[in-house]
């Protein structure tokens, strides 16, 4: 029993032994493990919040936007009759340019025209009978109301006579306006009314650009004030000028209607079309911009982080105007300050920090 105990322990002393050989450091583990980490944390330094920031400058600030917006026809009209009728004959085709007061359309109005010949023999009979009448009063042969009765027979008759002609009027259809004729939608021999939808025509030189500018930017939006906008059939840049702003704001949209005018020689620009209008609100020449990543907000406003001497520091900012990219700071940042712009929702109050990129504009 003793000598199996010695040759155990013998054992285990030979495998201590082969295991100190092969693995010195577990000796020291204990005692220096915790001074090494002590060092290696000294000898780390201490990199703070990466973080990418901007050197604030002056530049001039061009405070543009980007709506959507329609052409829309300089003059546009649905052509009807006035009356109903057999359409007589057509004297325009479709796609034609027209001028204004051109004959288009004709309705059959022979009914019209034979009562007016009626009507015609009647006032020149009682003309004579009012001529008559007239010399017989001076003589004093009939009464003055008998002579009314014949004068006002006379003139009835002459009103009756320009109805009829009013009516002869209304069954030629003429063009209101210069335009272009579009689709046709009626032949000859087809029966009309006046709510039968004849053709459309189309005045589109110049034209029209509507769009709506959101009710915060109304008051920096004027007549006269140029525009630029691009349909989206072409490229190409356009010029136009604002003529006309709706006098109240939408009350569901809660924007503002506003129409401009471009010449359109070439009818490039067709009515309907989707374009993009660029409209400049103000220029500032002094303005203080930093991108929107650099605008942290609080409860009581907003606020950005400056850099200085690698440490950041919360400066409460008063914001202007903002675009796509970037915010007007009006108040709470100089020229020439660095302020982070990437990295922001990490950084606290006096936090070091780690500048990868520096922008200078």
């Amino acid at each position: 029993m003793n000598k199996t105990i010695t040759r155990i322990i013998a054992l285990v002393a030979v495998l201590a032994v082969i295991i100190l050989l092969a693995f010195p450091d577990l000796v020291s583990f204990g005692k220096d493990s915790a001074p090494k980490k002590e060092e290696e944390k000294q000898a780390a330094p201490n990199q703070g919040v990466v973080i990418d920031a901007q050197v604030v400058n002056y530049k001039t600030f061009n405070n543009d936007i980007t709506l959507a917006g329609s052409l829309l026809a300089n003059e546009s009209v649905e052509l009807a009759s006035e009356i109903s009728g057999k359409i007589d004959a057509i004297y325009f085709k479709e796609g034609q340019y027209v001028k204004k007061g051109q004959l288009l359309l004709t309705t059959n109005v022979d009914d019209v025209k034979a009562n007016l010949q009626r009507l015609k023999y009647t006032a020149k009979l009682n003309k004579e009978t009012e001529e008559r009448q007239k010399q017989l009063l001076e003589s004093e042969a009939i009464s003055k109301e008998e002579y009314d009765i014949a004068f006002t027979n006379y003139k009835t008759i002459q009103a009756e006579i320009a109805e009829v002609e009013a009516q002869i009027e209304k069954s030629r259809l003429s063009a209101p306006f210069s335009g272009y004729i579009g689709l046709r939608y009626v032949s000859e021999g087809s029966y009309i009314t006046p709510s039968t939808q004849i053709a459309s025509l189309y005045s589109v030189d110049p034209i029209k650009i509507e769009f709506s500018v959101p009710s915060r930017f109304s008051t920096l939006v004027n007549e006269g004030n140029n525009i630029s906008f691009v349909s989206e059939a072409e490229n190409i840049n356009r010029e136009a000028k604002i003529y006309a702003i709706e006098p109240q704001i939408d009350p569901v949209t809660r924007t503002l209607k506003v129409r401009a005018q471009c010449d359109n020689p070439n009818n490039t620009l067709i009515p309907g079309q989707f374009v993009r209008v660029k409209l400049s609100l103000e220029s500032e020449d002094n303005a203080i911009l930093v991108p929107t990543t650099a605008i942290m907000p609080k409860s009581n406003g907003h606020m950005v982080f400056i850099i200085n001497n690698g440490e950041a520091t919360a400066q409460d900012v008063e914001l202007g105007i903002r675009t796509a990219t970037e915010v007007e700071i009006v108040k709470g940042v100089s020229q020439g300050d660095t302020v982070a712009i990437a990295g922001v929702p990490q950084l606290k109050n006096k936090a070091a920090v780690n500048i990868k990129t520096l922008k200078e504009k």
